[in-house]
């Protein structure tokens, strides 16, 4: 067996000197260790401040992929609707430049209104 030592504040030292009773510290201190191991879920025992804070980012980063693909599917609807606006545009341009137009007749001069 493994040898530990622990510091305690007075209160807690009291608190567990008189529940101890008449059975040895060290069997009592390994058995509060051992009771405490055995209840306790092996996850709960190897977690930390590092961890916990990955997993909150881990949570953080999931719901912004989650709005990211959000923004990817509105991205995308726009462009087809930009798509379909811009043939219909080129359609009615091709209409447009298809009508001839005539030219307005050139400009008379005012003492010219005699001929034709």
């Amino acid at each position: 067996m493994k040898t530990i030592t622990i510091r305690v504040d007075e209160e807690i030292f009291q608190q567990i000197e008189t529940r101890r009773g008449n059975i040895s510290k060290s069997d009592f201190y390994r058995n509060i260790l051992v009771e405490y191991l055995a209840n306790k879920p092996a996850e709960d025992l190897n977690k930390n401040e590092y961890l916990v804070n990955i997993s909150k980012e881990n949570d953080a980063m999931k719901a912004e992929l989650v709005n990211t693909g959000e923004l990817l599917k509105l991205r995308d609807e726009r462009i087809k609707d930009l798509q379909s606006q811009l043939g219909f545009l080129q359609l009615e341009y091709q209409k447009l430049s298809t009508r001839v137009f005539t030219p307005l007749p050139p400009a008379r001069r005012w003492w010219e209104f005699w001929k034709n």
